[in-house]
């Protein structure tokens, strides 16, 4: 015991002389700590730590190139493939957005809309049709002829700017001039009956509530050729620019009417007036709800003959009720003065359907007249093959 505090005041003792001498007595001590492995080898660590895993590396860099079992590349390409993803989702988002206003998207108000253009307004308060005119939105100084219309139907006039203009129109072609009034309601009929010559009218029956109906005539034009009236029946036409310039020809060209499948067409839009330039407003237009009683009753009640116009190169389910009826486009030269006839034209991509073209009297089809091969041309806009039936039917 005497010994150990004796060893531990020389040890206080000769530390306190280290600190002030500034030698360390730690070096005198012994240190026991284990040999490193490039120490017994006699070499340096970096030299030793080479020499013993420098194959490792390599191999290791060797094998992610040759990536045998293919888990960088899927990394790859799931990386990839959720790029992709993203720039998708982006597009489908920014498409559904895309030119979005104020009236995009909304529901067709069925008390209100707005008929722009100058030739729509003009037309609309010409034909007077609708049930009222609400105002008169403008920018600008108004045409004279508009603004006497305007006055005669009590219709409120507000100028405005274009943006406004712009909105309510959905950026169409306005011609810095919109009508608000209500949407036009075209007669429902069930279908047409005889014809009377002598007085240029023709009888219809008019569906009213809880199937109601009550007979009404309708005036049609006489001309040289043309003792009887010529309407055109339009079914599954879906885009409201080819309607509007459908009417827009029947008007033009002489046709009496339109009639028009209501489930299955588009409705008599705005677009519709403006792309028909007014005359939805002008020309008689018909909805009919059973298009296949329609086709019926007018044939038995009325003797009109239904002229469908289709493609003459039929498959043989179509060769039972189409041959013996075809119509070259000169047969039909001045057939209105014999019958009262309806021209059928039907959608813009697979035509008249099945069941009225079973019901039709004759088909015709307008001749392709260049040599060779149809395609890509194989057909006429459907509007464009309206006017030259009507022009066909009504001039001999």
């Amino acid at each position: 015991m005497f010994s150990l505090n004796v060893i531990k005041r020389g040890l206080a003792s000769a530390s306190k002389r280290s600190r002030i001498s500034g030698v360390k007595v730690d070096r005198n001590i012994p240190q026991f700590a284990r040999q490193k492995a490039w120490e017994k080898a006699g070499e340096d660590k970096e030299s030793w730590f080479k020499r013993k895993y420098a194959h490792v590396h390599a191999s290791q860099k060797q094998q992610e190139k040759r990536d045998p079992f293919g888990k960088r590349a899927a990394y790859e390409k799931r990386l990839e493939d959720d790029k992709r993803q993203m720039k998708r989702d982006r597009a489908d988002h920014t498409q559904k957005y895309e030119k979005r206003s104020a009236t995009q998207g909304l529901r067709a108000n069925p008390l209100m809309e707005y008929v722009y253009g100058t030739n729509g307004v003009l037309a609309a308060l010409q034909g007077d049709k609708r049930e009222y005119f609400s105002r008169l939105l403008h920018h600008g100084p108004l045409d004279s002829q508009l603004l006497y219309l305007a006055k005669k139907r009590d219709v409120q006039m507000i100028e405005t700017d274009k943006h406004r203009l712009n909105l309510i129109t959905n950026y169409a072609v306005h011609n810095n001039v919109a009508l608000e009034t209500k949407p036009l309601q075209p007669v429902e009929i069930s279908h047409l009956k005889s014809c009377d010559p002598e007085t240029a009218a023709v009888q219809f029956d008019e569906i009213l509530f809880e199937n109601d109906r009550t007979s009404l005539e309708l005036k049609y034009g006489i001309r040289e050729n043309k003792k009887f009236p010529l309407g055109v029946y339009l079914d599954e036409v879906m885009d409201p620019h080819n309607i509007g310039a459908i009417i827009r020809s029947a008007y033009f060209l002489g046709a009496d009417f339109v009639v028009m499948s209501r489930k299955n067409c588009a409705p008599l839009s705005p677009t519709v007036s403006k792309t028909s330039s007014g005359a939805v407003e002008l020309l008689p237009i018909f909805h009919v709800e059973k298009p296949l009683s329609f086709f019926t009753k007018s044939q038995e009640e009325g003797g009109w003959t239904f002229i469908t116009s289709s493609l003459t190169d039929f498959n043989s389910k179509d060769k039972k009720y189409m041959s013996g009826k075809l119509l070259a486009l000169n047969d039909m030269n001045g057939l209105c003065e014999k019958t009262p006839v309806i021209l059928v034209v039907g959608n813009e991509g697979n035509g008249v359907r099945t069941n009225l073209r079973m019901r039709s009297d004759f088909f015709v089809e307008i001749p392709f007249c260049r040599e060779g091969e149809r395609d890509p041309v194989d057909s006429l806009n459907v509007s464009v093959a309206t006017a030259l039936l009507i022009n066909a039917v009504i001039n001999a």
